[in-house]
């Protein structure tokens, strides 16, 4: 963690330097990868004025605080800035929690084991070319199936023509 502290129209102090960087010197511990943390201390007229913005790792945190005496404004930006990183840090917990409860589906798990021997379960795979519906309903009476997926040349949209129970032909259009 890389503390940098700028003083603007105020003389550069080594006591405030050292209690900025002391005091933001804690925020470390809500950080894992290298963070670059910029101080600018100001000062107009009776206002004393510190911004503080903090940078890496995916994070980007920013606080500013005026008050009459320069620690106190400090002080003010740093809780500021630690609440930011603790919510940052709680949602990134969050996150990997809840990915870690999910479970994953296993890709080579064999999903008819749980079916029993004795059923036979057949896969067939079915190529859905452009046709119009009464070239489906002929493909469909020479092949003898119960059902016929197609792609419609019309609207280019996958149709199903099927039979009825009643023997008559039907045609779902999604």
């Amino acid at each position: 963690m890389r503390i940098n502290v700028t003083f603007r129209h105020l003389d550069q102090s080594d006591e405030l330097r050292q209690y900025a960087e002391n005091r933001l010197g804690k925020l470390k511990k809500y950080c894992d990868g290298p963070m670059d943390v910029n101080v600018v201390l100001t000062s107009e007229k009776f206002r004393q004025c510190a911004e503080v913005v903090i940078s890496g790792d995916g994070i980007r945190a920013a606080a500013k605080e005026e008050q009459d005496d320069m620690k106190a404004a400090i002080d003010l930006v740093s809780d500021k800035i630690e609440r930011q990183l603790k919510k940052y840090r709680d949602k990134q917990i969050k996150r990997r929690s809840q990915s870690s409860r999910i479970e994953k589906p296993d890709v080579r798990r064999n999903d008819f084991a749980e079916y029993e021997e004795d059923e036979i379960i057949t896969v067939e795979k079915m190529i859905s070319k452009p046709m119009i519906v009464d070239e489906a309903v002929d493909q469909l009476q020479i092949l003898g199936r119960q059902f016929l997926p197609f792609r419609n040349a019309e609207t280019n949209e996958i149709n199903v023509v099927y039979w009825r129970n009643d023997g008559t032909l039907g045609l779902i259009e999604p």
